[in-house]
């Protein structure tokens, strides 16, 4: 048997551009992008995701769609958690259906309220300062996901008045560009635990890894038996303990 690897992988395992040293050294194009904004892996991240696909069983755990999933150039061969969650994909590529069924019940319930955020979106002026979209899949409407096209501080000017409209049944996410809400009902973390007992690792001696860099990765990476995260994420960035000094 061998080791279970659940990662996330926007920010974990490859990167834009942009978010990568100055200049930038994009070593090996990881993830194709529909607006031009292609994903990449430093030489390290490359030789890293060569050895876990080789000695791990490795299950990408992602907000992306399946469809962004599917423009990934690694290999995965396994489950794939995708959609936040909202969607696990068997090896053969096609949707868990219990899974599905309980999930796309959790998204109808909140529909409303993903249209509500993409009303009050559509209000907004200057119009273009952001885009905004509902993220579906197999026909379901899984979270709202709104960036900024200048800096990604102008999502200050519309956070808290979208946390109005969400209300209590979604839960709110950011982290840099990206603010998202997602139906209390739906997470990574539930998608995990579910795929975990599928599998039977609870209790087994199957060494099982979660790794992450955003703080929305924590509850998935907390449900796995040790936890792995990049230098410079947003999770490494928590002061866990006083400077020494």
């Amino acid at each position: 048997m061998r080791p279970v690897f659940f990662s996330d992988l926007d920010d974990t395992v490859f990167q834009t551009a942009r978010k990568m040293e100055c200049p930038p050294r994009p070593e090996r194009l990881a993830a194709e992008a529909l607006n031009g904004s292609h994903s990449y892996m430093t030489a390290a991240q490359d030789m890293m995701m060569k050895w876990l696909l080789a000695s791990t069983r490795f299950i990408p755990v992602t907000a992306r769609s399946s469809e962004a999933l599917g423009r990934c150039k690694l290999p995965f061969e396994d489950y794939q958690i995708c959609t936040n969650g909202g969607v696990i994909l068997t090896p053969s590529g096609t949707p868990d259906p219990d899974w599905h069924a309980r999930m796309k019940e959790e998204a109808d319930a909140v529909a409303s309220g993903l249209e509500n955020l993409m009303s009050f979106m559509a209000r907004q002026t200057p119009a273009g300062r952001f885009r905004y979209w509902i993220v579906e899949d197999f026909g379901a409407g899984f979270y709202f996901c709104v960036k900024s096209n200048e800096d990604a501080r102008r999502l200050d000017d519309i956070d808290a008045e979208l946390c109005e409209v969400a209300g209590a049944a979604l839960v709110r996410h950011r982290n840099d560009n990206n603010l998202s809400f997602t139906p209390a009902g739906i997470s990574k973390r539930h998608a995990v635990q579910y795929l975990a007992e599928k599998l039977a690792l609870d209790g087994s001696s199957v060494p099982v890894f979660g790794m992450g860099d955003s703080l929305t990765d924590l509850p998935f990476m907390a449900a796995c038996d040790m936890l792995v995260i990049p230098k410079n994420s947003q999770i490494a960035q928590i002061k866990l303990c006083p400077e020494d000094g």
